[in-house]
């Protein structure tokens, strides 16, 4: 066999390989993207599951930012899903006696302040009856996650995190806690949900941070 002829098949070869990882690539990352779609379908199952007349094109875009945010947070998703059902029930469009809007029920003044962070966002427009951006859950997501990651900053543990978000700095309100650990303990209850946490050492129960994957 001449040198040019070894070469020829030699290449050959090579592209057949190269191109089977490629195929191979290929039908991993489809996999990995119908499994997302397929995730995504099961969080808008339970915001459904939760509130009945949620206007689920609204959320959308929701379970991706959850993910995201959650992961950036480092909580448990699981944990920002109990945090959406106490806060707002789920209704992307809740508007809370101090002027707070949507899920995670944030102010736009608070929402101000995060803008560095979080990312521009369209201002309420109460004459209009328009709430703006923070009616999208997904916006919503990404400004209570920022707040909260900046919180933790302070205050590491997730518990006090959690009082100052709702509470203020002084914690007004110690049972809110009490409140999303009750809402989070019926969300980890669902196996489909896929939540991920650990537990606290030495101290009451507490699930708090997801476990590193």
């Amino acid at each position: 066999m001449s040198l040019s002829r070894a070469i020829a098949i030699l290449t050959v070869i090579v592209a057949i390989v190269s191109g089977g990882l490629g195929l191979t690539r290929h039908v991993i990352a489809v996999a990995s993207e119908v499994d997302a779609e397929r995730f995504n379908r099961v969080i808008l199952d339970y915001v459904a599951h939760k509130n009945p007349n949620a206007p689920i094109g609204a959320f959308r875009r929701f379970p991706e930012a959850l993910m995201a945010e959650t992961q950036r947070s480092n909580i448990d998703h699981c944990l920002a899903l109990a945090q959406a059902e106490v806060e707002s029930e789920f209704k992307h469009d809740a508007v809370g006696s101090a002027g707070e809007i949507g899920l995670f029920q944030i102010k736009p003044s608070t929402a101000a302040i995060l803008e560095p962070i979080a990312g521009a966002f369209k201002r309420p427009a109460p004459a209009k009856r328009d709430l703006g951006d923070l009616a999208d859950p997904a916006v919503s997501t990404r400004f209570a996650m920022a707040y909260l990651r900046d919180i933790m900053t302070r205050k590491p543990a997730i518990k006090d995190a959690l009082t100052e978000y709702n509470g203020g700095p002084l914690g007004r309100h110690p049972h809110y806690y009490r409140m999303v650990m009750g809402a989070y303990v019926e969300v980890l209850e669902r196996s489909e949900l896929r939540c991920r946490f650990r537990e606290v050492p030495k101290s009451p129960p507490q699930l708090t941070l997801r476990a590193s994957i």
